[in-house]
Formats: C-alpha cells, structure tokens, sequence
C-alpha cells in the first residue's frame, strides 16, 4: 500500500498560561511512574506495538481526578489538524465547520494546567494521496504516515501536537481494539529520528458535536499527558 496520503493541516497556537503546569502540582515532582500505570479502568488500550495508549471509550466509566506521575507536559503547544483520507476532497466544508467548532470551545478544562487560549494560526495542504474509503487504517500506519510527513522537515518541535482526523468511511484500529465499538478517539506518541511526534487521532462522526467533543477531549489529553505519565 501507498504511505502517501490526502490531508490538510492547520496550525492552531495554545497562547498564554504558564510552564508550571499547574498550581496543583506537588513542590516536589514524584518520580516518572510507568506509561497509564493504574489508569482508571477503560481508558487504556494496547497498541500495535503492545505499549498503552489512552483512549477516550465509547462507554461511559468512572469519573477521576487526573493526578500528577511526574513525565512530560506539553506547557506551550501548538496543535496542528491533520485530515487524513481522500473523502476529505468532497467534504471541504465539513472540514471547517470541524476546526471553528474546535477553535470555538472553552478552555477551561486546561486552565488549571496553564493553558488559556487557542488562536487559529494557518493552512497547508497535501492533495496525493492514496484513496483510504471503505478501510481502516491502524495506528502503526498513521505512525509511518506522520513519519513520511515530517521526517524530512528537520527536528521536530516538542511543544507540537497533531490531530488526525479520519475521513468518512475510514476505520480506525488499535492494537486489537476498533473505534466502532471500543473508542471515540485516542492520543500516543511514537519516536522518529526526527523527535517525538505526539498525535491525536478522531475516527469520523457524522454529529458534530460528538466529533469536536471526541476531538477536544483526546487533543487536551495529549497536552497534559503526551507520553502517558503527565497528568491522568
């Protein structure tokens, strides 16, 4: 198969907040737990290379205050949209009422980690591509495909976090999981030669509102926990 691919980005700047992370967190940071050690139960899947990746679930589970495990926080990000699938080419429009209802969303849940706004920054766009409709693709696929995308760009910038958006008709699987029945979207990370490439990834949803709220819901969790022993 093909790792070239359709998909159109938009650099979306976090501005303001500070890089203290938040006033919550201890004088003294606890030692770097293990990836999603102890995660509450049904937010964590394994994925293709059997590492944990956090998962927003498709049923409902307990709600827990997120507590600090002492590894990285993205405390200055900058999210960019990455929309994955040739379907992309007849939905245009789809694609911007996505981002402004997005970019029209409170920050709130991450103030207490410093992050204050979001500010819409620009577009690029990449036209060849491979037509993905009618399949699924998995996470270890849209590894290599951010890979192609942005090795060749020099040293990637940490402070960076892409959201894949799935086009209509695209599956998504992780590790055994599949977002029809297991998830609504996810985060993870993976190592590239050009540095660490902190991703979101939102399967298709016909409701809007459920889509951006998918979206919002993995993209702040990829700020606040991008490599599984942040902030869960």
């Amino acid at each position: 198969m093909s790792r070239a691919f359709i998909l159109a980005t938009l650099a979306l700047t976090l501005t303001g907040g500070s890089a203290s992370r938040a006033a919550e967190k201890p004088q003294t940071p606890p030692p770097a737990s293990a990836i999603l050690e102890n995660a509450p139960r049904g937010t964590v899947v394994f994925d293709g290379d059997g590492g944990r990746a956090q998962i927003i679930p498709r049923k409902a589970v307990p709600a827990q205050e997120a507590t600090y495990h002492g590894g990285p926080v993205v405390s200055r990000p900058t999210v960019q949209a990455v929309f994955l699938g040739n379907d992309w080419r007849k939905n245009r429009a789809r694609e911007n009422e996505i981002l402004s209802a997005l970019r029209g969303q409170s920050a709130e849940p991450l103030k207490r980690y410093g992050i204050q706004s979001w500010e819409l920054a620009g577009q690029l766009e990449d036209l060849a591509g491979d037509p993905l409709h009618g399949s699924s693709i998995s996470d270890l696929e849209i590894q290599i495909r951010l890979d192609n995308l942005l090795g060749g760009a020099g040293p990637l910038d940490a402070n960076t976090v892409y959201v894949v958006f799935l086009a209509p008709g695209l599956g998504s699987t992780l590790g055994p999981k599949a977002t029809d029945r297991d998830y609504a979207a996810y985060h993870n990370h993976v190592h590239s030669a050009a540095g660490v490439i902190h991703y979101a990834v939102v399967p298709y949803d016909g409701d809007l509102s459920r889509l951006t709220s998918a979206a919002r819901r993995s993209l702040d969790q990829a700020v606040i926990n991008p490599e599984g022993n942040g902030w869960y």
